[in-house]
């Protein structure tokens, strides 16, 4: 049975110098499907957004050093992508790239202990914080990350 966590972590200690050295920087690793239709997703982004070119280069050094540590039992098929609009935050990272952007925020209020959901543009990140602007608010929110439940980029129209 495969232990995907070690696998995870695995993979990242061979990909992460790889990303890195190409400009880019991990978001998530995944595994979808079992057996012999089992799924690498490796999610990678830079802080000006990422290029399909861009992710074509990462993905052949990627699939090199694969085929070359072989740390995954089998068959699989490697996929290497940018995260995409509406998927949730993994990393600090992605509010910084994300500023001015629309967020669509699930957060723990602090005096309530409730959840609340926000939508409205990220104005501001850093490594404790983030400020969001909401029309219906004259000042920003301000919001810790153990604050925030989820995140993710909103299209708005």
């Amino acid at each position: 049975m495969i232990n995907f966590d070690e696998l995870k972590s695995k993979i990242r200690e061979i990909v992460v110098p790889i990303i890195e050295g190409a400009g880019a920087y991990l978001v998530d690793i995944n595994f979808k499907g079992i057996g012999r239709n089992l799924t690498l997703e490796i999610f990678v982004d830079t802080d000006d957004g990422i290029t399909v070119k861009k992710c074509e280069e990462i993905s052949r050094q990627i699939s090199d050093a694969l085929d070359f540590y072989d740390p995954i039992p089998g068959r699989y098929r490697l996929e290497v992508s940018s995260p995409g609009v509406g998927v949730p935050f993994k990393v600090k990272r992605q509010y910084l790239t994300n500023t001015g952007r629309f967020l669509r925020v699930k957060y723990i209020d602090q005096s309530s202990g409730q959840v609340i959901e926000i939508m409205g543009k990220l104005v501001y990140a850093d490594d404790e914080k983030v400020k969001i602007e909401i029309k219906s608010e004259k000042d920003p929110i301000v919001l810790t990350y153990e604050q925030i439940i989820e995140a993710k980029t909103e299209i708005v129209w």
